[in-house]
């Protein structure tokens, strides 16, 4: 299938009583009910499968990030896997570059790593990690990045950083894509991390309103100048929870059961997909329009596949 936005989908990893979650029809998360939809998902025509990166969002079952992802390459054949987005300061960044590099093998190339420098504390210092101030965190999301490039294209590595001390590293075999998977850079911050995004990544990835977007879309491109790179090298990606139904009134009937989703302040930012198809297409070609490439929808009826199946029939041949 071809569409003029990639199209990607959220496999959820917590629900339940988790205490952010938005699916109100998922009270466990179940590796057959990630995996069904993973591969529903492949056989309707999305383009890749995002999997979130955390370790503890309640008193439930949480599955781990890379792990989910490694079952998913073994249940699908040609979709993207898209660890999305992994909270860099849980995982020691050499470490993280031998198994991305180890996950495109066994993928077949298929792997798209999304960077983030993380916001969950509470899950961090629970599992006994140290929280580091933010902009510490994205001192060591940058280091992570350059390293694993390094250890992803060098046949040996020695150095001597702020956050690492390697020497004469081999993370062989390589990746399988040339010169490695792609890097997307996650998040909004506009001194530091679009700057970073400017600097190292494929693809930027963010969630708001098109207001907030188009906002941050010109600091992005200010970085891009000032670092003399091409704007136009980044894929933009836009992240959206999603309640699509055929009819208004199936849509009102969702919405009851899924209340943050109504209204002006729906989803994050006012960012949610909501609607009929005819609704959530126009909702898109505004934000193709700013520019985004992209679109990494989480399913607000998951485990169930009815809002999935809507999108792909009715709302990514139009967009």
């Amino acid at each position: 299938m071809t569409h003029s936005i990639r199209y990607g989908v959220n496999v959820p990893t917590s629900g339940g009583d988790s205490e952010h979650t938005s699916l109100p029809f998922c009270d466990h998360i179940d590796w057959q009910d990630q995996r069904a939809f993973g591969r529903a998902a492949e056989a309707l025509g999305y383009d890749s499968l995002g999997v979130p990166d955390h370790i503890m969002t309640g008193s439930g079952p949480t599955t781990e990030c890379l792990t989910t992802v490694t079952g998913l390459a073994g249940a699908t054949d040609d979709v993207t896997l898209y660890p999305k987005t992994i909270n860099n300061h849980l995982r020691h960044g050499p470490l993280l570059a031998k198994t991305v590099a180890t996950l495109d093998v066994v993928s077949g190339g298929r792997v798209k790593l999304g960077m983030g420098a993380g916001w969950k504390a509470d899950e961090a210092t629970a599992y006994g990690y140290e929280w580091p101030s933010a902009p510490a965190r994205l001192r060591e999301m940058r280091e992570t990045i350059e390293v694993m490039k390094r250890l992803w294209t060098e046949d040996e590595v020695t150095h001597d950083g702020e956050f690492y001390d390697l020497e004469a590293a081999i993370c062989k075999p390589h990746p399988v894509q040339d010169p490695h998977p792609p890097i997307m850079i996650g998040g909004g911050g506009e001194q530091i991390t679009l700057r970073m995004a400017a600097e190292y990544a494929d693809t930027w990835n963010y969630y708001g309103s098109l207001g907030k977007m188009e906002r941050k879309l010109g600091v992005l491109r200010e970085h891009c100048e000032t670092a003399d790179r091409p704007f136009d090298a980044i894929e933009k990606s836009w992240f959206a929870r999603c309640i699509v139904r055929e009819t208004e009134a199936e849509v009102q009937a969702l919405l009851e059961e899924a209340p943050r989703f109504s209204g002006d302040h729906a989803g994050s930012g006012g960012a949610a997909l909501v609607g009929t198809p005819a609704e959530v297409c126009e909702q898109l070609r505004s934000y193709r329009e700013l520019g985004f490439e992209e679109v990494i929808v989480e399913f607000v009826d998951f485990p169930e596949t009815t809002g999935l199946e809507l999108f792909a029939d009715e709302v990514m041949p139009q967009v």
